[in-house]
């Protein structure tokens, strides 16, 4: 079954480098989920291993396929010092203790006791000895150690707090599922000379960080009673005016952007997120789309305004999707047209060969150039700007 799981990542463009597919090779999933079904876990899904009182998941097994793509965002070469925010079973710890080789070293820190233990038990019992698993806020990194070549986060946070900055070595690579306005990507970021630039986006979800790095403010709002839609944006906006917006009449308008069939729409979400201080996720998991059908199933990009209220549909034409906007609320329609003029902007300036680059700079520094858009953080502050693709990740 790991044969098979790998293999069909390969298959897929997930595992690109000869040394991520080694060492999902190499290491055995289940031994990680001694409670999971042997079938469940070598499924390409995340399998949740730790849910809290009100029955909320609060750890899990990532699925395999962004365990893969973001150990190639990582890049870890043998010999590497690396830090791991967020322990989960330490299926992970022990993917990076194969990447960097008996001269490298991997920490992993998390802030649940419990999950510290399964993971250091877990980790022993495959031979990962060598792996230093350590209890503590992720928002402090661990400076027993640093400087680190790389940091990743298997955890989602919303800043980039300065331990992890103090703690990164000059040229090194840091990936962490960082949220803008609720939209959630990997980037992976080069740090030189005290600025950090991304290398590649992907698109993807993680359970948030808990502790000092806990996300501020968010709240669900349900958009209409009875169907299960709901929407989620950042404490910065009042999302309440929206509540049951979508019980009345709405307006759709169409635009003349069209994406190809399962074409990644992670460059669209994130340029609408830093266009509009509403933005937020909205999402159907029992496939209630309502009188459209939404772009993305989950976390379908939508922006929220007092009491209107705009997210993203599609419809089948010839081999892709057209792209429209369905508006709610008094000036729904308004509202839909201003989003629908966004996406074709984004269409106009940020394809064929031109991708969003985030550039993160410490409090109290910024940008040289204008950037298209910046997005000020607690300890940071984001600049987005066009830029040319970068072809080759590693």
């Amino acid at each position: 079954m790991r044969t098979r799981l790998v293999g069909s990542l390969r298959s897929s463009g997930v595992i690109r480098s000869e040394a991520v597919g080694t060492a999902m090779l190499a290491v055995p999933r289940h031994r990680f989920l001694p409670e999971a079904p042997l079938r469940a876990a070598y499924a390409d899904d995340v399998y949740v291993t730790k849910r809290n009182s009100d029955g909320e998941a609060i750890s899990s097994a990532s699925q395999p396929a962004i365990v893969a793509e973001m150990l190639e965002q990582l890049d870890v070469r043998p010999g590497h010092r690396v830090l791991e925010i967020g322990a989960g079973t330490g299926y992970n710890a022990a993917l990076l203790d194969v990447l960097v080789g008996p001269e490298g070293s991997v920490t992993t820190v998390d802030i649940d006791g419990d999950i510290v233990r399964r993971a250091r038990k877990a980790l022993d019992e495959v031979g990962c000895e060598r792996v230093r698993v350590v209890r503590g806020d992720g928002e402090l990194g661990f400076v027993d150690g640093a400087p680190y070549d790389r940091l990743i986060a298997t955890v989602g946070t919303w800043d980039l707090p300065p331990a992890w900055w103090d703690q990164l070595a000059e040229g090194g690579r840091l990936v962490a599922p960082l949220s803008i306005r609720g939209c959630e990507h990997s980037v992976a970021f080069d740090c030189l000379d005290g600025v950090m630039r991304s290398r590649s986006i992907v698109s993807c979800g993680f359970m948030p960080m808990r502790g000092l790095g806990s996300q501020e403010g968010g709240q669900t709002v349900e958009l209409s009673e009875g169907r299960i839609m709901t929407f989620h944006v950042e404490q910065e906006v009042k999302a309440e005016g929206a509540r049951g917006a979508l019980d009345g009449r709405g307006t759709t308008v169409w635009t003349p952007v069209r994406l190809k069939m399962n074409e990644d729409a992670t460059q669209l979400s994130l340029w609408l997120a830093c266009a509009f201080a509403g933005y937020g996720r909205m999402s159907a998991p029992f496939g209630d789309h309502g009188l459209q059908r939404l772009m993305m199933r989950w976390a379908n990009p939508a922006v929220v305004e007092g009491e209107d209220f705009a997210y993203l549909v599609s419809r089948r034409i010839g081999g892709g999707n057209e792209i429209g906007v369905r508006g709610h609320g008094p000036n729904g329609a308004a509202l839909a047209a201003r989003v629908a003029e966004e996406v074709s902007v984004w269409d106009g300036e940020c394809r064929d060969g031109v991708s969003l680059q985030i550039t993160a700079y410490r409090k109290g520094a910024g940008p040289e150039t204008e950037p298209r858009f910046t997005v000020p953080k607690r300890h940071t502050m984001l600049a987005i700007r066009l830029a040319p693709v970068i072809a080759e990740l590693r």
